[in-house]
């Protein structure tokens, strides 16, 4: 029996970076939860980004936020894990220096920070996603040095991944957590804090097994999310390593794969 489901949200339920998605998600996330199932939106997203997305829902489900840093409730924080700054800093260094085209912001639990605010990330995150994402001049200023900084994540329009893969990604894979999170993104985060790790959390906080918990995702970071639940569904748009992680796969994103998923649990 299903007791727990967790999803990711962009490719997952929503186009990437939009805030559009079907109402008839909410009337069927509430019946779930009026039916003692737990319901978990688990994604790379900031925590006020989710909210916006769940706002009928909001006070009845649980959010993992930046990649699995931060876990909470509509009312309250119930873990969060932090990089060093001397780590984030650094990683930031040499992001500037080695990487041209790219670009990056960090996070607290509350806010995110980026150096300027004319960007493409910057607007697509602001505009589209609906951060609260603030300009600062200087992200290397001390004043940052006593911030809970949960990730840095490195932008690039299409081709992150590829861009990391000369000199960032050898040098900072066996320090932080880095996942692929779309063409776009790679979230650096501290160890043991991803999305697997975040769902162990709260089926323990809640006295849930895998077995009884059903996940869905779309991209690399939920792969192993996926292999860890008793049920769990790639969406068809999905890498191909992603839907061979998964259990089984449902219709995409633009088809409500996964709303069709849910309604069968009711």
């Amino acid at each position: 029996m299903i007791k727990l489901i967790v999803t990711d949200i962009d490719g997952t339920l929503v186009k990437d970076g939009t805030l559009d998605i079907n109402p008839e998600y909410m009337d069927v996330i509430k019946k779930l939860t009026e039916k003692g199932i737990h319901f978990v939106v688990c994604s790379g997203r900031q925590y006020c980004s989710e909210r916006q997305l769940f706002v009928p829902v909001k006070d009845r489900i649980f959010f993992i936020s930046d990649g699995g840093t931060l876990i909470r409730t509509s009312e309250e924080i119930l873990k969060v894990h932090t990089l060093s700054a001397e780590i984030w800093k650094n990683m930031a260094r040499m992001a500037k220096k080695e990487m041209p085209g790219c670009d990056y912001f960090i996070s607290s639990p509350d806010v995110s920070y980026a150096e300027n605010a004319k960007t493409p990330m910057f607007r697509w995150l602001h505009d589209s996603y609906g951060y609260d994402i603030r300009e600062v001049p200087d992200l290397l200023e001390p004043s940052f040095e006593n911030e809970q900084i949960m990730k840095i994540a490195i932008y690039n329009t299409d081709h992150c991944e590829e861009k990391c893969a000369p000199v960032f990604t050898p040098y900072w894979k066996d320090k932080v957590n880095m996942a692929c999170a779309g063409k776009e993104w790679m979230d650096c985060t501290p160890h043991g804090a991803d999305k697997k790790s975040a769902v162990a959390f709260l089926q323990e906080y809640l006295g849930i097994s895998p077995e009884e918990t059903c996940t869905f995702g779309d991209n690399i970071n939920d792969i192993e999310m996926l292999k860890n639940a008793g049920y769990s569904y790639a969406v068809a748009n999905a890498r191909e390593e992603v839907q061979a992680a998964a259990k089984a796969v449902c219709p995409s994103y633009q088809e409500d794969g996964v709303l069709s998923v849910l309604k069968t649990l009711l």
